[in-house]
């Protein structure tokens, strides 16, 4: 197993899950691109949003 290098928490409000779970990886880019981390490996259980991540990336 890994280790956990850096934790957070936010106040949503209401939201959709899919929206979380996509803003929750957003933010979490957006820190260890600010960290200069080169290398990323995100863990997801929501297949919808890994779906719209994959089809996103493959379109850009």
């Amino acid at each position: 197993g890994g280790k956990c290098i850096y934790g957070y928490n936010r106040c949503l409000g209401k939201c959709l899950v899919f929206d979380a779970e996509l803003g929750g990886i957003l933010d979490g880019l957006n820190i260890m691109l600010s960290r200069n981390f080169e290398n990323m490996l995100i863990q997801l259980d929501n297949m919808e949003a890994a779906k719209d991540i994959h089809e996103r990336s493959m379109s850009s």
